[in-house]
């Protein structure tokens, strides 16, 4: 890295979407492992919203996500006609649908979860102690900067998307909520 505070935050800050990178060839190799047909990521991701948060309504997943109310509406639509979410009334307000998982999803995201941990697990075993210790510690630092990018405005206070623990918030996106 080069001599400056400010030079080395910018090499660190060029390297980032190697963590976009490791996720998507993860995903692609569980993908393979599992044997399992391909979903698009964003229904992945609503799906996981649902698994975390049964009886979620459409606006609070886009919420979530932070994605348009309409486009999450599709999502949703194409994952209940392809019968991996059901969408239910809610008795007080017809407007309002819950959603839920259908127990193919359910089956789904168990086998993509079971395959995630074996394809995932097998590559870290190849790593040596050092390497793996390493990517341990760092899960810390890069949950307070997920955090940090998850806010509105630059410095705005962190609580709601994350917490200065290194956990994350309830609610709040990790990088396992995109993957399989």
């Amino acid at each position: 890295m080069s001599g400056t505070v400010g030079d080395d935050m910018v090499d660190l800050a060029r390297e980032l979407p190697l963590f976009g990178a490791v996720a998507r060839v993860a995903r692609r190799a569980v993908r393979r492992h599992a044997a399992l047909p391909p979903l698009p990521e964003a229904q992945v991701q609503v799906l996981r919203a649902v698994e975390a948060n049964p009886g979620i309504g459409t606006g609070a997943v886009a919420e979530r996500l932070q994605l348009v109310p309409n486009t999450v509406s599709t999502i949703v639509g194409e994952l209940v006609q392809a019968g991996l979410l059901s969408r239910e009334r809610a008795a007080g307000d017809r407007r309002v649908g819950r959603l839920s998982l259908t127990p193919a999803a359910e089956d789904a995201l168990r086998l993509w979860g079971a395959a995630r941990d074996e394809v995932i697990s097998a590559a870290l075993r190849r790593l040596d102690d050092a390497d793996r210790r390493a990517i341990a510690q760092a899960l810390p630092a890069m949950r307070r900067l997920l955090a940090l990018l998850d806010v509105d405005e630059p410095g705005q206070d962190t609580s709601r998307s994350g917490t200065t623990t290194g956990q994350p918030a309830a609610g709040s996106r990790t990088t396992t909520d995109s993957t399989p």
